[in-house]
């Protein structure tokens, strides 16, 4: 029930374009060229153009600047995904008739959204100009400007970047990427005259949680009833007065909304000539006692949130319909998650209403350079909801001193109209890594510890980068270092971005883009024909699942650190789904762009890891033991779910025949909000005549709990690696020449390194997301010396230190065999053969080359090298033969265009860095 008159202007107007650029004249413009198009608000521009074909409009329309033909291969950097959409500035008009006596003193003309800034004149008279796109917003119209009978309504809007903090330019996932240049009136256009001023209600719930304030927005010259309302059921009223704009009610007897119970109510305010309701829920996200963990209202909540990029594959733009925000919500909260950060983007109100509906705790972040200005619309637009519990000024920007007053303001802002927390920055550069100002502290780590006192005075939270040990090297993840560097903050810690593991692409999906516009780019055309063009087409489908598989192992790893570190209060994961907007492909997801977990992904394989209470255990940093070898494995207890009394620990060591070992013990007073020690796990690799694969299963279970969750272990036979293979020729340095000359004599030759062949380096981290350089997959193919070590088809975490310190060897010549023992995938987006163990014959000769890190230290690195020296004394003999020539060919393969990680918090296709 609304309290004020709605008077639409949707539907058709007159258009005229003026160009690629900004109007900020407050004279209004001609429209003698303008031409009628149907349907024009609400539309985005790019939405028109066969609209715009059927008038001389099109003629003059400019595109997006920053679009380009994307297509693979691309080496090195490479741009977000980018449209061909209309940029520059337009006209809008359009005549419409009322009666004045339906409108009041109090009128305003309300626009749900515009991209990015709108000038605006009724009649002649000009209203103002606003700058933004983030939210919806409403321009107040002075008496006498509408008249009974015939108005005109002019708008100008532009899609130029607007100008932010400092003139700075604001930019978002939202009007970034394939998004840029993104432009028109993507909500409705309404005037608004509000009966008595009643425009709108928000509630807020005490930090106390013994009370709730019913704030109401105008009416301050009229008395107001207030009725709170459990469905039809009236359960508490109230009077404010004249004068005044709130009061507060107890909340005694009322439930608490919650994650696991989204419960509303519903509350009615009204004037003698108006009224209006709301929905809202009693919450409250606070900082517990000790400083550094998180309640929600009151009980302990780990943040378990996915990082939204907002993007949506067949509509582009964030969808309007409601349904589609509980579908991918309802997903997210069957995987574990609680929570949505939004990455430099404002979520639409569906979005928010579907998360009231759900129970899914909202962090609005606005775009980068935000202006105090728009901070205060986006505020007054998103704080009525009961979902939206934190607020972050944007993504990975300095930080200085200048900066920081800024936030300062912001946060009092937050502070002031919610009742939510306050994070300075997602990722705080300038302060914890890149760059420090004038006053650098090396330890724990480097940082600056007066900008971080600083922003301690007004930020509740911080999202912290973690110095990469949970996103960009999770492999390296520890968290007795993570403890120790986290000691520096004293607030609960979100740490940023954790996994930013990348796969292969799947691309069986192109058949879901038919019809769209992003179907509509060589996204996926090109990466067939680059397979193509490098004989790797055929590969693409097990590099995809093997990809999913490494991905899943390491994403797994990195969730298991984050709650066994308990300096930190939640997460953002990166990511959810694949979204392709950034780097023109970005497959970060443990689900496809269309919800759908990827191939042999399960839903209760990630509840292991991401449940409520997660089972943790202190494996040593190598997964490979040899028989007899001793271990003494402690066993850990997360617990958010509640409070338990009692349960039964139960510990299994199996293998594929034989339970090693088997232990029940009761365990007792586990407290919500804890890690707690359950046990010791104290285990003897068993003695054994061929590797094994163990399985660590541990299960808690009882009346409040019943988890579970695995681990891989490896065992291997003791053995000693002969120094030599009788009729091998081993070598781990040898020059193109020596190695041909071995070879047309007859010698066999096994080369363990790179040899005089071109190398890649190798390590456990799967590939980040979207890049070209690092690897996304490995396949072991069927082979005596595979054969004779445990393995699933790809380097697991038997292979940790293996690929660790080793290298990948190029095989890309053109129709030369490949057949490799075990492969390893660069990026779909600069393919080419590699390969860590092969072999050919050549000439009379044979050639064996492993390029993995067989340190004798690794147990499994010392078994695998003990099944080559025997297969290479035993059964040498390669199904593959080669010339001399293309032994040439493959010692002097083309440079590789490798580069380091260059987008490690530092990202090239964000203006605002």
């Amino acid at each position: 029930m609304n309290s004020y008159f709605v008077f639409s202007l949707n539907g058709d107007w007159k258009m005229q374009y003026l160009g690629a650029k900004v109007y900020e004249d407050n004279t209004i413009p001609e429209t003698d060229s303008a031409f009628l198009i149907k349907n024009a608000v609400p539309c985005y521009w790019e939405d028109m153009i066969e609209k715009f074909r059927q008038t001389p409009i099109h003629e003059r329309l400019s595109y997006n600047p920053a679009y380009t033909l994307q297509r693979y291969p691309q080496a090195g950097y490479v741009p977000d995904m980018a449209l061909p959409n209309v940029y520059g500035c337009f006209v809008y008009e359009r005549d419409f008739n009322i009666d004045i006596n339906d409108f009041c003193a109090d009128t305003e003309l309300y626009i749900g959204g515009v991209q990015n800034t709108v000038s605006v004149w009724i009649n002649g008279s000009y209203l103002g100009r606003h700058e933004g796109f983030s939210c919806g917003f409403s321009i107040p119209v002075s008496q006498g400007v509408l008249a009974s009978g015939q108005n005109r309504i002019t708008l100008v809007v532009s899609n130029l970047l607007c100008k932010g903090y400092k003139d700075r330019p604001v930019s978002g996932c939202i009007n970034r990427a394939a998004n840029n240049s993104t432009g028109g009136i993507y909500g409705d256009v309404e005037l608004r005259a509000y009966k008595d001023g009643l425009k709108g209600v928000k509630v807020s719930t005490s930090e106390s949680l013994t009370h709730f304030t019913v704030r109401v927005l105008g009416g301050v010259d009229f008395d107001k009833k207030v009725i709170v309302k459990d469905g039809e059921k009236e359960i508490l009223s109230s009077v404010i007065r004249r004068g005044e704009s709130q009061v507060q009610l107890s909340v005694d007897g009322l439930e608490f909304w919650s994650t696991d119970n989204a419960k509303r109510y519903t509350v009615e305010v009204s004037t003698l000539n108006a009224s209006i309701s709301h929905e809202f829920g009693l919450r409250r996200l606070s900082v517990a006692k000790d400083g550094i963990h998180l309640t929600l209202n009151g009980a302990p909540i780990f943040f378990k949130a996915i990082c939204e990029h907002g993007y949506y594959p067949y509509t582009v733009h964030p969808p309007r319909d409601v349904k589609y925000y509980r579908a991918s919500i309802k997903k997210l909260k069957e995987l574990g998650f609680n929570a949505v950060r939004f990455h430099t983007w404002v979520p639409v109100k569906e979005y928010l209403q579907a998360a009231d509906e759900l129970g899914m705790l909202i962090e609005v972040e606005t775009p980068n350079n935000t202006t105090y200005e728009e901070w205060r619309g986006i505020v007054e637009y998103t704080s009525k909801y009961t979902s939206v519990i934190a607020y972050s000024s944007g993504n990975e920007m300095i930080i200085d001193e200048d900066y920081i007053e800024h936030l300062r303001k912001c946060a009092a802002l937050v502070h002031e109209n919610s009742d939510a927390l306050f994070s300075p920055m997602s990722a705080m550069r300038g302060i914890e890594y890149f760059t420090y100002g004038d006053n650098k502290v090396e330890t724990p780590f480097p940082h600056n510890p007066d900008r971080l006192n600083k922003l301690g005075e007004f930020c509740d939270i911080y999202n912290s980068y973690s110095l990469g040990r949970v996103s960009y090297w999770s492999e390296q993840g520890d968290f007795n270092l993570l403890n120790e560097r986290n000691a520096i903050y004293k607030k609960p810690l979100l740490t940023h971005e954790i996994c930013i593991h990348g796969t292969y692409q799947d691309l069986s999906l192109k058949d879901r883009y038919r019809g769209t516009r992003i179907g509509d780019t060589e996204y996926f055309t090109s990466i067939e024909k680059h397979l193509t063009d490098k004989g790797l087409i055929d590969r693409a489908p097990v590099y995809y699942l093997n990809s999913v598989a490494w991905q899943s192992l390491l994403r797994k790893h990195c969730f298991e650190t984050v709650r066994r570190t308990d300096t930190f209060a939640g997460f953002d994961f990166l990511g959810d789904i694949d979204h392709h907007w950034h780097t023109f492909g970005y497959c970060v997801g443990m689900m496809n762009e269309f919800y759908e977990l990827k191939a042999g992904e399960t839903k209760d394989n990630v509840l292991r890891y991401n449940g409520d209470a997660v089972l943790l255990i202190d494996l040593p940093h190598s997964v490979n033991l040899e028989c007899g070898e001793k271990l003494n494995l402690p066993v850990h207890l997360s617990n958010y779910t509640r409070n338990v009394d009692s349960a039964l620990l139960t510990v299994r060591v199996v293998g594929k025949k034989k339970v090693y070992l088997h232990r029940e013990i009761r365990v007792k007073d586990l407290k919500l909000g804890e890690i707690s020690h359950l046990y010791d796990l104290k285990f003897v690799a068993p003695t054994i005549k061929t590797p094994e694969n163990l399985k660590i299963k541990v299960s808690l279970s009882g009346a409040e709990i019943d988890i579970e969750n695995v681990w891989d272990i490896y065992v291997y036979p003791k053995v000693k690696v002969p120094n030599r293979i009788k009729g091998v020729v081993v070598v781990d340095n040898i020059d193109e020449q020596e190695l041909e000359k071995l070879l047309k004599s007859g010698k066999n030759v096994a080369v363990f390194g790179a040899g005089p062949m071109q190398s890649i380096r190798t390590s456990f981290q799967i590939s980040c997301a979207g890049r070209t350089e690092g690897h996304l997959a490995t396949v072991i193919n069927d082979h005596p010396i595979s054969n004779a070590f445990p393995h699933d088809g790809f380097c697991g975490w038997q292979f940790r230190d293996m690929l660790n310190g080793g290298c990948s060897l190029s095989l890309d010549v053109k129709d030369l065999p490949f057949r490799p023992i075990i492969e390893i995938a660069s990026s779909y987006k600069y393919a080419r053969k590699e390969a860590v163990m092969f072999e050919y014959q050549v000439g009379g000769g044979k050639l064996f080359v492993c390029s993995l890190n067989l340190s004798d230290i690794d147990i499994g690195a010392r078994w695998l090298k003990y099944v080559i020296y025997n297969y290479l004394e035993k059964e040498f003999c390669p199904s593959e033969q080669i010339s001399f020539d293309e032994l040439r060919a493959l010692c002097n393969t083309e440079q590789v265009c490798v580069i380091e990680n260059t987008n490690e918090a530092n990202n090239a296709n964000d203006i605002t860095m």
